[in-house]
């Protein structure tokens, strides 16, 4: 079975777990907290995926970086996911988490590249036009791409919306050689 389908099904329980929580926006922080720092911490994803090291010692690690940091919840699932032997998946199930969990709460991510820095107003005109085109709520991160000439470029999943004026000049360049210019 694939890593991809093993995270999934571990997240959809994961999903579940903390749906029955009274505080799961607190669980979800911690899952959170966890998650970027596996993201940032090159060592510490060694050291889950390593063969080498056995099952005690991962869960002393675990436990020894986010002792304090994460709820009880938290922690036991982790020790869970170490007893299975799926630890060196643990960023991936996390990830999983998160995809489920925005899909429950109707929200979608986007992340723009601009040629510029955008204004706020810009910024949320943006925001409400994706909002209207997808009907969820969107949280967007901007960032400034100095390949592009001008225009934005917004990717909402596996959509890629292409306003920039490296694109316009192409389809313009396209209906000039076809000789169509109606459109």
């Amino acid at each position: 079975m694939s890593n991809l389908r093993v995270a999934n099904r571990y997240a959809s329980a994961l999903m579940a777990l903390t749906n029955e929580q009274k505080k799961r926006n607190a669980i979800a922080d911690d899952l959170l907290m966890v998650k970027t720092l596996i993201d940032s911490s090159r060592e510490l994803r060694r050291a889950l995926s390593s063969p080498i090291i056995n099952k005690d010692k991962k869960k002393a690690i675990l436990r020894g970086v986010f002792h304090k940091k994460v709820g009880e919840l938290v922690q036991k699932y982790m020790d869970a996911v170490v007893d299975k032997g799926r630890e060196d998946i643990l960023h991936d199930i996390l990830t999983q988490y998160f995809i489920l969990r925005d899909e429950e709460l109707g929200i979608v991510r986007v992340n723009v590249k601009t040629s510029v820095e955008f204004s706020s107003k810009q910024e949320k005109d943006l925001q409400k036009q994706l909002e209207v085109m997808t009907k969820k709520k969107v949280e967007v991160t901007f960032s400034v791409d100095n390949f592009l000439k001008g225009g934005f470029v917004a990717r909402v999943g596996d959509t890629v919306l292409d306003g920039s004026i490296k694109r316009q000049l192409e389809i313009l360049k396209r209906k000039l050689k076809e000789g169509s210019f109606n459109n």
